[in-house]
């Protein structure tokens, strides 16, 4: 086999490695059973490493949610949270709508529409926290 094609053959190997890895990464599901909320709903919950721990909460138009969460400090541990309309953490970016505190830890929107909302809490590197979610 003469160089170029043996060139030719180890660049198509690496495309069709990539575009496999990127598809499995894209297909992965979000197996993390969704504990339904009603408001008001205060929660609690441990959550480090790897883990995450979600949440879904119906929400109609007009609604002003809130969401806060709290945790019991421990060296220089964090917990966080996103406000989601996917169902899939590995997918979920936080709502374009609404407002969150300087530290993070509170934020608040009135919902543009009607639908169930993803929260899905993290903690870094553990964190014992306590979420509040309110409408107003």
């Amino acid at each position: 086999m003469n160089k170029y094609l043996k060139r030719a053959a180890l660049g198509l190997l690496t495309m069709a490695i990539f575009t496999i890895g990127a598809s499995v990464v894209a297909a992965q599901d979000d197996t993390t059973p969704k504990k339904r909320l009603k408001a008001p709903a205060t929660v609690s919950g441990t959550v480090g490493g790897e883990a995450h721990d979600s949440y879904v909460i119906k929400a109609r138009k007009g609604q002003r949610m809130a969401v806060e969460i709290t945790w019991k400090k421990e060296d220089s541990n964090k917990a966080e949270f996103t406000v989601s309309r996917s169902d899939n953490f590995y997918g979920a970016e936080m709502v374009k709508f609404g407002q969150t505190t300087y530290l993070e830890d509170k934020w608040n929107g009135k919902i543009p529409e009607t639908g169930n909302y993803y929260i899905y809490v993290v903690g870094h590197p553990t964190a014992k926290y306590k979420l509040k979610v309110s409408f107003r």
